[in-house]
Parts: C-alpha cells; structure tokens; sequence
C-alpha cells in the first residue's frame, strides 16, 4: 500500500510540475501576442499624432518590451481593459518615461 501511495505522490508532483510548465508557456506566448498587437495599434496611433513611423515604431517597441517585462498576463489584460483607469494611465506614463 505504501508503494501505491508513493507511485500516486510521484504522479502527482509530475503532474504539478508540467502545470507550472504550461503556465510558463501561457504566459510567454500571451506576452508575445500581447506585445506585437501593441506595437502594431501604438504605432498607427503614433503616426497619426505626427510620428515619423520608425521613430513610432522604436517607442513603441521599448513601451511594449517594458510592459511585458514588468507585469503578467493577468496585469496586462486588467489594464488592457480598463485603459481609462488611473493606475492605467500610470503605468503607460511609468512606461513611456523608461523609454525616453
């Protein structure tokens, strides 16, 4: 009964390990995913404000990579949804000063 036990432990702790393992690939891919629709609206948004595209661009690849450095997935969806916010419009200006 012992070994039975032992067996079910193991199992499960293989089982937890690989749970840790999707989440880590969750979370790359959605930052990943989230970082290139960033860049892509920022940019169009930047050069319609009077932004030289590359120089859009480039801001908007440092604002992107600060984002998903910092904050995970969960973070960026809340902020993602609830861009009007103030603890929003911190964190893109928190954003847009490390990039400067």
């Amino acid at each position: 009964m012992k070994v039975g036990s032992l067996i079910v432990c193991c199992m499960a702790l293989l089982m937890l390990a690989g749970c840790g393992k999707s989440k880590e690939a969750y979370e790359k891919s959605f930052k990943d995913s989230f970082k290139t629709s960033f860049v892509k609206s920022c940019t169009q948004s930047a050069v319609k404000g009077g932004l030289k595209e590359d120089q859009a661009k480039a801001k908007c690849d440092c604002v992107g990579t600060y984002l998903v450095g910092k904050y995970s997935s969960i973070e960026l969806t809340k902020m993602s949804a609830n861009m009007e916010s103030d603890s929003s419009k911190k964190i893109f200006d928190e954003a847009i000063n490390s990039c400067k």
